[in-house]
């Protein structure tokens, strides 16, 4: 019960923290200060964010929206304490993916193709729909098709033991329905997250005006400090749960999410209790008096203009201890740097940025994570953008006094009107006398259609075959065929 009360605490401060987007008012009350400057906050570094990386988000958004074609192409070299035989092939191999996505027609083709030794391997393909999954193997003159409908069925053929579940979840993989949809999400927003807003109150804040040091310089900001004691931080859970409790709406959204979830992670629906919400919901508000925070819930914020410029979050529990932020950022159109400190009890991470761009295109970061005695991950990189064209060389450092691990990730890519291309090359240093690299070329264009198999191509259902019929396809008819196929591999190989 304690690790459930402490998630639907740790929910609800994200809640409360993220909830108040609508208060964009001249004159603030400190309340609304501090919500709007958390909301402004975000939403700058999200700008920042898109300006800097406006290509790959534009084209990301055509994945979204547009069908596309993309090739990429693996190659990799391994130099290090191996089997001789073992590296040559590696080093001497590639593989070729291609991926053809609809996100509206919601169709898939795929093709992989490989040379291993300079010997060309037949490609597999697959093709999937909302509707089936067809499978075309380089070995078999037939395309093998499972109906998302048929998969019970055809895995009790297997295991007449199966419980598991009786579809693919091809919509949800396809991209039918996430966890919530625009229209849920717009409610809890107004209903729950505005209910917990209002519920938190005014005398739990307040203002002054204080100097604050921030990367060396000194700047006038407001102080807006809110206090939360246990008791109150209770009763808004208490509230909020019980409204929750009382509305169909609510109910109906937490029990499409939960099969949206179980759907998504093709969890067997035998193995998932059915739960009685009302005695749920029962059970949750009961747990709230288990929350225990003695030193209630303490976060303090410094603004210059609506936008952070230094954080001072706690609150403890017996169990976990104090959980603590607390630091300084600056988030300026060409430098952004921040310094903070996350602790639990008395172990704490310390984590910097400097982020800094030129006017001819050059962004330097330096960004770091790395506990009290400096063990943790060190980033540092150099992109340059020249137009279409961004060359960038990104080093990840693993900082760990035993075997520190070094990652390169270097390359470039351009991006146009329908097309972009991108190489990639990731350099791992295991140690001295090892390291890997691996090369990924990307080649995507737009396209007006994914091309799936034709009614006329041979195929055949598994989905409706009986336990001998299917026994019959693979012994009789796949497997001397593969094997076929594996042998005259083999003796290209030895060629």
């Amino acid at each position: 019960m304690k690790k459930k009360t402490w998630i639907i605490a740790i929910i609800s401060i994200f809640v409360v923290a993220g909830g108040a987007s609508a208060f964009f008012l001249l004159d603030k009350t400190p309340k609304e200060q501090y919500f709007y400057s958390e909301i402004k906050t975000i939403q700058h570094i999200q700008e920042l964010v898109e300006t800097r990386y406006e290509d790959e988000s534009e084209w990301a958004s055509i994945g979204r929206t547009k069908a596309t074609d993309s090739t990429y192409e693996l190659s990799g070299e391994y130099e290090g304490n191996t089997d001789p035989q073992i590296e040559h092939m590696l080093n001497n191999s590639n593989i070729s993916l291609r991926i053809a996505a609809d996100p509206n027609e919601r169709e898939v083709e795929t093709e992989i193709n490989a040379t291993v030794l300079g010997v060309d391997v037949d490609p597999i393909k697959a093709y999937i729909t909302t509707e089936e999954v067809i499978v075309g193997l380089p070995f078999y003159d037939q395309l093998i098709q499972l109906k998302d409908k048929d998969f019970g069925k055809f895995m009790t053929t297997l295991d007449p033991s199966y419980e598991g579940s009786e579809t693919l979840g091809l919509d949800s993989f396809l991209g039918d329905k996430g966890l919530y949809t625009e229209e849920n999400l717009e409610y809890l927003k107004d209903e729950y997250a505005m209910y917990i807003y209002e519920s938190i109150p005014e005398d739990a804040f307040t203002v002054t005006d204080e100097t604050v040091d921030v990367n060396g310089k000194s700047i006038k900001a407001e102080k807006v400090a809110m206090t939360l004691t246990e008791a109150e931080v209770q009763k808004i859970l208490k509230d909020v749960l019980q409204k929750a409790k009382e509305d169909p709406k609510f109910e109906e959204i937490a029990k499409e999410s939960t099969e949206s979830f179980i759907d998504q992670l093709n969890l067997a629906s035998s193995t998932v209790e059915p739960v009685d919400y009302g005695e749920m919901m029962d059970e949750l508000i009961k747990s709230v008096d288990d929350i225990n925070l003695p030193s209630g819930i303490n976060s303090t914020i410094w603004h210059d203009s609506n936008l952070i410029v230094k954080r001072d979050f706690n609150v403890e529990t017996p169990d976990a201890g104090i959980f603590a932020i607390a630091g300084t950022q600056s988030l300026e159109e060409t430098a952004q740097n921040w310094e903070y400190s996350v602790g639990v009890d008395n172990e704490t991470l310390n984590i910097t940025g400097n982020l800094s761009a030129t006017k001819d295109g050059i962004y330097t970061d330096e960004v770091s994570i790395l506990d009290t005695n400096n063990v943790g991950l060190v980033y540092n990189a150099e992109e340059k953008l020249a137009g279409e064209e961004r060359t960038f060389e990104r080093t990840f450092m693993m900082e760990n006094e035993n075997q520190p691990m070094e990652f390169l990730w270097n390359g470039k890519s351009n991006f146009k009107k329908d097309t972009m291309q991108a190489d990639h090359e990731f350099v791992i240093t295991i140690d001295e006398s090892s390291n890997a690299v691996i090369k990924i070329g990307q080649e995507s264009k737009i396209i007006k259609k994914v091309n799936l198999p034709a009614d006329s191509e041979k195929m055949v259902n598994i989905g409706t075959m009986d336990s001998d019929s299917l026994q019959q396809l693979l012994t009789e008819d796949i497997y001397p065929e593969m094997q076929s196929w594996g042998m005259n591999i083999m003796q290209q190989f030895e060629q």
